[in-house]
């Protein structure tokens, strides 16, 4: 997908499509739901803790009626569901809309873009000492990067989360999983996601023992020059408030801004008994 990421109309799509395809490969079968002449996906994951709603576009009509019927199936369940309210959601007034339905919103993200015009790539800079990027391949290689992506999220409790990261994309070549080692210890790993025509970053992860070395850096163009190498013109990312300068730093462009809202069981509308 070309893209002049100047261009926030352009930047904005490029960020929709890649989190629109990487919510569909990690999360399993997307269930598409055609609304009218317009379009929603809905995943109904393993754990109820990642069940999601995103890429919708409703029209200004009929968004009441399709936002409850997007809701309907996690009602009637009382499960859970996160709906992701990106740059290129419609109508305008979603975010209203969704409010007025009872979800909650639960923070923003910033959506970003580097260009890789005509090959180029990250410019070369000297790693901290000591310290190389593997591509973790093997099964020990992906478990010893799944953990220290969760380590440096905070999330080493979530044992759910294991096998997701350890085995998700491995047949399709989809997740590229970057992992730094110091003196041979796993500081740091970073996901490049490998879409149709959009690539992306995700799981940024440093361990507060390693941080302030420079390995989140190291690991972010490491995956850049690796998306430039593999034919991408931009790289998309979804970016918590505390990263933001890091990526500017290093030539991403904002785009438009992602609200992650919550559906919960007991908030909002009356939920619909299981059946």
């Amino acid at each position: 997908m070309a893209v002049d990421v100047q261009d926030m109309n352009a930047a904005d799509q490029l960020v929709s499509e890649e989190m629109t395809q990487y919510f569909a490969a990690v999360d399993g079968q997307a269930g598409t739901y055609v609304l009218g002449d317009q379009r929603a996906y809905s995943v109904r994951a393993p754990h109820v803790d990642r069940n999601r709603i995103f890429g919708v576009h409703l029209t200004a009509e009929s968004a009441d009626q399709g936002i409850e019927r997007l809701l309907e199936p996690f009602r009637r369940a009382v499960v859970p569901v996160t709906w992701y309210v990106d740059p290129c959601s419609a109508p305008r007034d979603l975010v209203t809309r969704l409010v007025a339905h009872g979800l909650e919103l639960r923070y923003s993200l910033t959506g970003m873009v580097k260009g890789l015009a005509n090959g180029r790539g990250e410019e070369n800079q000297e790693p901290p000492p000591g310290t190389v990027v593997i591509e973790a391949h093997s099964v020990g290689e992906r478990q010893e990067w799944m953990r220290v992506v969760l380590q440096g999220f905070g999330l080493s409790e979530f044992r759910d989360m294991e096998p997701v990261l350890t085995d998700t994309g491995v047949t399709s070549g989809r997740w590229r999983r970057l992992m730094a080692l110091e003196n041979g210890t796993p500081v740091g790993g970073v996901l490049l996601f490998a879409g149709d025509g959009v690539a992306g970053l995700h799981w940024l992860g440093v361990p507060r023992s390693f941080r302030s070395r420079g390995t989140g850096a190291l690991l972010s163009r490491e995956a850049v020059r690796l998306a430039s190498e593999a034919g991408y013109d931009a790289l998309a990312l979804q970016a918590n408030p505390e990263v933001v300068a890091l990526y500017l730093r290093m030539g991403f462009q904002k785009a438009g801004e992602i609200a992650v809202f919550d559906w919960r069981p007991g908030i909002g509308v009356v939920t619909v008994e299981p059946d």
